[in-house]
C-alpha cells in the first residue's frame, strides 16, 4: 500500500524498513529500533537513508547476510546520513550506546541493531 512519511515516527516510514525483495510479507521493526533511529536522525538533524531494514531469509542469503542476522527479525538497520562521514556517525553511535546493541562499522554504511547485550564489529 501507499506509505506515509512518518507512519513509524516523525521521520521514518514503514516502507523504508521493508525487505527489498518486494515479495515477502512486511515485518515491522520494533519500537526500540525506531527510537534509536529517530534519536540519530534528530542528533544529526539531517535526512537518514535506510539501505537495509528487514530481510527475508531468501533475500538475506542473496545479499550475503549473516545466517543469524538481526535483519531477519527486522531488528537491524543499515543506514547513511547525507553529508556526514560514516566514521563520524559510527563514533557518535558507539559513544551514545555504550554497552548495548549491535553496532557494525562499514566503509559505506553503519549497522545498528537492538539485540540484547552489546556486539561490536568493524569491516572498514
Amino acid at each position: 500500500g501507499i506509505s506515509i512519511m512518518g507512519d513509524l515516527s516523525k521521520n521514518f516510514s514503514k516502507s523504508e524498513f521493508r525487505c527489498k525483495c518486494g515479495e515477502c510479507s512486511p515485518v515491522l521493526p520494533p519500537d526500540e529500533l525506531i527510537e534509536v533511529m529517530q534519536h540519530i536522525r534528530e542528533h544529526f538533524d539531517l535526512p537518514v537513508t535506510v539501505h537495509s531494514g528487514h530481510r527475508c531469509k531468501d533475500y538475506n542469503r542473496r545479499v550475503g547476510g549473516a545466517s543469524r542476522s538481526k535483519h531477519l527479525t527486522a531488528e537491524a538497520c543499515d543506514f547513511t546520513i547525507l553529508g556526514v562521514s560514516n566514521d563520524k556517525i559510527q563514533e557518535y553511535v558507539l559513544n551514545h550506546y555504550q554497552g548495548k546493541y549491535g553496532i557494525g562499522r562499514y566503509n559505506n554504511f553503519t549497522h545498528v541493531d537492538v539485540r540484547k547485550g552489546p556486539a561490536r564489529w568493524d569491516f572498514r
